[in-house]
C-alpha cells in the first residue's frame, strides 16, 4: 500500500463524523465510509422510532422497525434527492414501513409513557405534569395514525407543515386539515376523561 493509501485511511479514521452535515455523511455513506452511515443511524434512530411508535404493538417491534427503516434507507441510498433533507427522506421511510406493518397486522396500539412523556419542570410539579403528558399521550395514542403521526411529528418532533406534508406524501392543506381535525379530537377526548375523571 502506498503512503497516499495510509494518509486516507488515517484521515478517514481520525474523522469528527458528527461535526458533519448529513448530505456529507450520505456522500461519504456511497463512497464506502460505513462508519459516516452509523453516525446517521445514531443521528436519527430515536426520532425513526418515535414515528415508527404508533404503528408498533411492542418495544421489539419498535426496534425491529426502526432497525428496518435504516436498512430500507441504505439500500435506496442512492435514490436520495441532495436537494433535500436527508431526515425528512428518512422519515418518509419510516412512515411508509409503518403504514405498511399497520395494513399487515390491523392491531390496537398501545402507548409507553417512558419513551413519549415530555421533560417536566421540577420536582414539585413533576407527578402532576408527567401525569397530565401520560393523559395527552395516551388519547393521542387512541387517535387512527393519520391523526395521531401529524401530531407527533409536529408538536413532539416540533417539524414543519412542509416537512410532515413530505414524510406522509400528502399536501401541505391536507398535513393542516389532519392537525385541526386531530387537535379537535383530542380535545374531546380529554374533555371525556376529565368530566369521567
Amino acid at each position: 500500500m502506498t503512503l497516499g493509501r495510509w494518509r486516507e485511511r488515517i484521515q478517514g479514521l481520525s474523522l469528527r463524523r458528527e461535526s458533519l452535515e448529513d448530505n456529507e455523511l450520505v456522500g461519504r455513506t456511497l463512497e464506502g465510509d460505513t462508519r459516516s452511515y452509523e453516525e446517521l443511524v445514531r443521528r436519527y434512530e430515536r426520532l425513526v422510532g418515535r414515528v415508527l411508535y404508533p404503528y408498533a404493538r411492542r418495544e421489539t417491534s419498535v426496534e425491529d422497525l426502526v432497525q428496518e427503516t435504516f436498512l430500507r434507507a441504505y439500500d435506496r441510498l442512492e435514490t436520495f434527492n441532495p436537494d433535500y433533507r436527508f431526515k425528512t427522506w428518512l422519515l418518509a421511510i419510516a412512515n411508509n414501513l409503518g403504514v405498511d406493518t399497520l395494513r399487515r397486522r390491523r392491531e390496537v396500539v398501545e402507548f409507553n409513557p417512558e419513551v413519549h412523556a415530555g421533560s417536566t419542570g421540577g420536582p414539585e410539579s413533576a407527578a402532576l405534569e408527567t401525569d397530565r403528558a401520560r393523559a395527552v399521550q395516551a388519547a393521542i395514542m387512541t387517535l387512527p395514525e393519520t391523526y395521531s403521526v401529524p401530531l407527533i411529528l409536529r408538536y413532539t418532533e416540533d417539524m414543519s407543515y412542509a416537512e410532515i406534508a413530505e414524510v406522509l406524501g400528502i399536501t401541505v392543506p391536507a398535513v393542516k386539515s389532519r392537525l385541526f381535525r386531530a387537535r379537535n379530537m383530542l380535545a374531546g377526548k380529554l374533555r371525556e376523561e376529565g368530566e369521567a375523571g
